[in-house]
């Protein structure tokens, strides 16, 4: 069954206000319980909700505390790339101030999110592409 394009989308949304407001009920509710979030290093790895949450903890201040956004729908997943003042490095992997989140997304719930330094290659992670924007 293809999943409708909106639905990562509407997921990645819902968790990022819940992010934004800081409100752990509404973020735990869009986490599926065995979710998986691998960082940019394949060996970090969070397994489990209350992983997740734990490492989401200081993200959890009530703004998104970044510059830009911009969200690509893929197959049966989202890319989030974030611009983020000050971000260099995460695990001595060179982040030249943007992070890219391929969100996977299952029955409205996120199941899967991997962090990638580079957007193309989060792109075709997700099976998506880039928007082709009208001048």
């Amino acid at each position: 069954m293809r999943i409708h394009a909106a639905e990562p989308l509407d997921a990645v949304v819902g968790w990022m206000d819940a992010m934004r407001r800081g409100d752990v009920e509404d973020v735990t509710g869009w986490l599926d319980p065995d979710i998986t979030w691998r960082g940019v290093r394949d060996a970090a790895i969070c397994r489990g909700r209350r992983e997740v949450l734990e490492m989401l903890e200081g993200s959890l201040e009530g703004h998104l505390g970044v510059d830009a956004v911009e969200l690509i729908a893929g197959d049966g997943a989202a890319v989030l790339g974030a611009k983020v003042p000050g971000l260099s490095e995460i695990a001595g992997v060179d982040v030249p101030g943007q992070l890219f989140n391929v969100f996977r997304v299952r029955c409205g719930k996120i199941v899967a999110v991997e962090d990638y330094a580079g957007r193309e290659e989060a792109l075709a992670a997700a099976g998506a592409s880039a928007p082709q924007w009208a001048s």
